[in-house]
C-alpha cells in the first residue's frame, strides 16, 4: 500500500454478471427478547 492511500471496502450486493462465487450469508433477524429490550430502551 502506498503512503497516504486508504484501503476500501466494497459491501454492495453483487449482480450475477459480476463473478461473485460465494453464497450470500443469511440475513440476521432479532429474536423477540432483543426486540423487547430495544423497545424498552427507545420508547422511554
Amino acid at each position: 500500500m502506498k503512503a497516504g492511500s486508504k484501503p476500501g471496502l466494497d459491501a454492495t450486493k453483487k449482480l450475477p454478471g459480476e463473478d461473485f462465487k460465494r453464497p450470500r450469508p443469511p440475513l440476521i433477524k432479532m429474536n423477540e427478547s432483543v426486540k423487547a429490550k430495544v423497545k424498552t430502551l427507545f420508547n422511554s
